[in-house]
């Protein structure tokens, strides 16, 4: 499992010793102990990282025209104006 982690993250080692985990990818337990994965977590500085998927844009897709447009049928709308009487 990996953990990202967004923000500078301190925290107190000893009483006389403050340690940082700087922004970027971890594995778990590997480079992070899992306790501390969930101390991250705890604080909102980090998420967890689940199977990356690659966001493709869809393809434009061809659509045929009709060669006469006589076979395209014609929309007559409405008119919501009422015509004056002059």
């Amino acid at each position: 499992m990996k953990i990202r982690i967004k923000r500078l993250f301190r925290y107190q080692a000893t009483p006389q010793k403050v340690k940082e985990i700087k922004p970027g990818d971890y594995d778990v337990p590997g480079e992070i102990s899992e306790e501390m994965a969930r101390k991250i977590l705890r604080f909102g500085k980090a998420e967890w990282i689940t199977d990356q998927v690659v966001k493709v844009a869809p393809e434009n897709k061809v659509v045929e025209t009709a060669e006469n447009k006589s076979e395209v049928g014609q929309v007559r709308r409405r008119r919501f104006r009422a015509k004056s009487d002059d």
